[in-house]
């Protein structure tokens, strides 16, 4: 019996980030580095858009975003997420993506599966439920099962 289990394989990286494949799982997973308290609005475009080009090129049907180490400010936030809905989302829509899921920080102040919270339609443009959790056990769980 094979017991082995297998890393995830990392696709691509930049300072404040990088993105992985589950091996086991047809999950991405963007990773937010501390340096995201450095960032720029257009580096954390750039990050998504790094996302969204893996999201395309791989058969995945998940994305995870462990923002537990996200540090960034947003210096326009609402700029942002309407480049993000009108640029990003259509993209993920395009690769096939299913749900979303966000690790947040310890102390995050809003809703989560765990207390209860429903995964919400996350934008005007995106076809796929988004979901905030307190744990990647948690957040895996709902996006493999």
């Amino acid at each position: 019996m094979n017991t082995e289990i297998n890393a995830p394989e990392e696709l691509a990286r930049y300072r404040f980030g990088y993105v992985v494949r589950h091996a086991q799982h047809p999950v991405l997973e963007l990773t937010w580095l501390q340096t995201s308290s450095a960032m720029s609005d257009e580096d954390w475009m750039t990050g998504l858009m790094m996302l969204a080009a893996e999201a395309a090129a791989a058969d995945v049907t998940a994305i995870l975003i462990d923002a537990t180490s996200f540090r960034h400010g947003f210096e326009d936030r609402e700029a942002a997420m309407s480049w993000r809905d009108a640029r990003v989302i259509p993209r993920y829509n395009n690769a096939g993506v299913q749900k979303f899921a966000f690790v947040m920080p310890e102390g995050y102040p809003g809703p989560t599966a765990e207390s209860g919270a429903a995964p919400v339609f996350d934008g005007p443009a995106a076809q796929f439920p988004t979901q905030w959790f307190r744990t990647r056990e948690s957040a895996m769980k709902w996006l493999v099962g």
